[in-house]
């Protein structure tokens, strides 16, 4: 394992925000997805690759995965507070499957896979050690929602009031199109069609938010986010590599979008997470461009790495993490 410490500090509005160890793990896995606890943080990604850390990133070990799944691309990973860890691989058909330990880390268990040569997952979100939903594009019974009351050894496909789109979809780039916001409300970020949407589970119904992101192939929202009143959404379109990537907020009690300032990364923006330091809420985005970030009412973004990072996961007390490719994890610490 490869380790350099950087000395770059960026000072935002009195608050200093320091990249710190930069690790490359293993050369030969792309990470996808982070996910932590506290400090215990977990990244996963090509090759069936796992790695833990239990001190916030400093050091890491390899995980076995489950048996025969070294071809596979675990795009989401989730710890959950009973010490297990689920993970997700996405891909055509078998290769979408969801597998969860027991807490000793040596038992893995099947718990749902793509049945239909057009199944295909992209993100799942456990609100609970037994309650979890599972998101994938959708197929031709309709928009493809999964959810578990008892911890993934069952799943139910989800009856919604609306219909897909043609070919709506989501995003494999980091876990966070679907994400958890308060009270349990779940938010799912939608693309790859013409009106991108983000569809909301909130107590026992199901609704829609239109957006103004930009349609078509490739194209929507491949991140959510929510603070407070305020639902963050990020993404962009992998057709246009020189424009800006998107990020957009959106009020939930005006219902009225908001435009973020101008994005430094180009395409789109693969992952985010937020961290609230002083009562004030800053927002960071990735992508294989790097990763930025924003202060709340501030007119720029400020970039704090230009490495390769395609996940993030912050906790307010210990900083933020960053998983990417050729096995790279990178710390900030907020001040």
């Amino acid at each position: 394992m490869f380790k350099k410490s950087l000395c770059i500090v960026s000072v935002v509005f009195g608050c200093s925000v320091s990249a710190g160890t930069v690790s490359t793990l293993d050369p030969t896995v792309d990470f996808q997805a982070v996910h932590r606890i506290g400090p215990s943080i977990w990244a996963s990604g090509t090759q069936g690759g796992i790695f833990h850390s239990q001190d916030n990133g400093i050091h890491w070990q390899k995980v076995a995965g489950p048996a025969e799944t070294q071809s596979l691309q675990f795009r989401d990973i989730q710890p959950l507070e009973d010490g297990s860890v689920v993970i997700m691989s996405a891909g055509e058909g078998a290769a979408s499957r969801v597998y969860r330990s027991d807490s000793t880390l040596a038992n893995w268990q099947l718990q749902a896979q793509g049945m239909a040569p057009e199944t295909f997952y992209d993100c799942l979100h456990f609100s609970s050690v037994q309650q979890a939903w599972l998101y994938g594009d959708s197929d031709k019974t309709g928009l493809f929602i999964l959810a578990t009351q008892d911890g993934g050894a069952t799943w139910q496909r989800q009856s919604l009031p609306f219909a897909a789109q043609a070919n709506e979809g989501g995003f494999a780039s980091s876990g966070t199109c679907i994400n958890q916001g308060q009270n349990k409300t779940i938010y799912i970020g939608t693309g790859n069609t013409q009106n991108p949407r983000i569809l909301v589970k909130e107590e026992k119904t199901w609704q829609i938010i239109d957006t103004p992101f930009g349609g078509g192939e490739a194209a929507g929202i491949f991140s959510v986010q929510q603070s407070g009143p305020w639902l963050y959404a990020f993404g962009g379109s992998l057709k246009t590599e020189q424009q800006p990537a998107v990020a957009k907020r959106y009020n939930l009690d005006t219902h009225v979008w908001y435009d973020l300032p101008i994005v430094p990364l180009k395409g789109a923006i693969y992952g985010s997470a937020l961290i609230t330091t002083n009562n004030t809420t800053h927002v960071l985005i990735s992508n294989p461009q790097g990763v930025s970030l924003w202060q709340e009412d501030a007119d720029t973004w400020t970039s704090l790495s230009t490495n390769n990072i395609w996940s993030l996961s912050c906790d307010d007390k210990l900083g933020c993490v960053g998983a990417g490719k050729e096995g790279l994890v990178e710390r900030f610490t907020f001040n």
